[in-house]
This record gives structure tokens, C-alpha cells and sequence, in this order.
């Protein structure tokens, strides 16, 4: 009915293990409730974190985040056949999110999340005093750069930092994969000026 893109990951003693979508192909899985949980657990937080990070507010990411499950489930329950779960998950969510921020009416986007709001979403590693200041000046020197940035050239960027194929990149945004590769390279090349400049 559908598949999603698989990899493996190389843990700390060299080992090779599935990742969490090769795990959701192989474990056995018998209603489309639980294959949709299994989705939203490995897929929730990349998208929120997109969405949070292009479009600055968290609720509404959150929002969006669950109405595009939703869709999804609804979107298998009658029958769609997904190639890519991953990709159509964040397209759909990329499209909900742009339809949201058309009805609100405003003239830009959100104003670029901070980067503590950011790293608020993921689970804090702990460094230490001394790495947490070198972490907190790259990090402004990083928000300063994505937020000179084009919002074309910082949504290529954030869903490649996801692990999204150039492809697939293309395909959520609805441009080329030649366009995608252009927004990235300007993207790439305008962030190294600014934070090694």
C-alpha cells in the first residue's frame, strides 16, 4: 500500500541497525491505526520542527503537524496509495501551513524562531558551562545567517537538515530539483560567508 524511504544507522560500536522507517516496515503491524501511530512517533517531531522553524509558531506547528496525520490516515483508510509517507507527510504539512498562513492574511511569515525556542523542541544533551557558551555563539552567529537568508532558501535548507532527497525537497515545495540545488547552494554559500566571514 505504501513505503517509506528505509536506511540503517551505524551505532557506537560499529554495528549496523534499521532505522526507525525500516523499523516500521518490518515489525508486523495489523490495523492502519497502529501503522499511523507508528508514522506519527518516527515522523512527528521532524515535521514540527520544519514547521516551527519556518513558520515561528509553535501552537499552530503543532496544529498542523496533527492535521496532516490525519490526513494521512484518511488518505489510506480510503484507499491512496503513498510512495513516499515521509515526503507526502511533509508536503502536506508544508501545504496546510502555507494555506493557514494565507487565511491569517499576513504580508510575511513569521518572524525566524530563535534558536532557544528551537532546541526547546528537542531533548538538551546537557554540555557542559563551557560548551554551552561556544554552542550559544555559533548558534547566534547561525540565527543571524538563516535569518538573512530567502524563506525559499531556508525551507530547502531546514528540510535537508531532515534528511529530505533534493527530490523530495522539490516535490513539498512544488519547485525543480534544479531550483532546490540553486536555493541550497545560495543558501549554503550565504550562511559560510556570514559565519566564517
Amino acid at each position: 500500500m505504501f513505503s517509506l524511504n528505509t536506511y540503517t544507522e551505524v551505532g557506537a560500536e560499529g554495528e549496523r541497525r534499521a532505522g526507525p522507517e525500516r523499523l516500521a516496515l518490518t515489525q508486523e503491524i495489523v490495523t492502519l491505526d497502529q501503522k499511523v501511530s507508528q508514522l506519527f512517533e518516527h515522523l512527528r517531531e521532524p515535521v514540527y520542527r520544519y514547521l516551527t522553524a519556518v513558520f515561528g509558531n509553535p501552537a499552530e506547528a503543532e496544529e498542523v503537524t496533527q492535521e496532516a496525520f490525519l490526513r494521512l490516515y484518511s488518505a489510506l483508510q480510503g484507499g491512496q496509495r503513498i510512495e513516499n509517507v515521509r515526503a507526502w507527510v511533509f508536503r502536506v504539512a508544508h501545504n496546510l501551513a502555507i494555506n493557514q498562513w494565507k487565511s491569517q492574511k499576513r504580508q510575511n511569515p513569521a518572524e525566524f524562531v530563535s534558536w532557544e525556542e528551537l532546541t526547546q523542541v528537542r531533548q538538551d544533551p546537557g554540555p557542559n558551562p563551557e560548551e554551552r557558551v561556544l554552542q550559544q555563539e555559533k548558534s547566534r552567529q547561525l540565527q543571524d545567517a538563516l535569518a538573512q537568508l530567502s524563506l525559499q532558501q531556508r525551507q530547502c535548507l531546514l528540510l535537508r537538515a531532515e534528511g529530505l532527497r533534493y527530490r523530495e525537497i522539490g516535490e513539498i515545495l512544488g519547485i525543480s530539483t534544479s531550483t532546490v540545488v540553486e536555493f541550497l547552494r545560495r543558501g549554503i554559500t550565504n550562511i559560510i560567508g556570514k559565519t566564517h566571514g
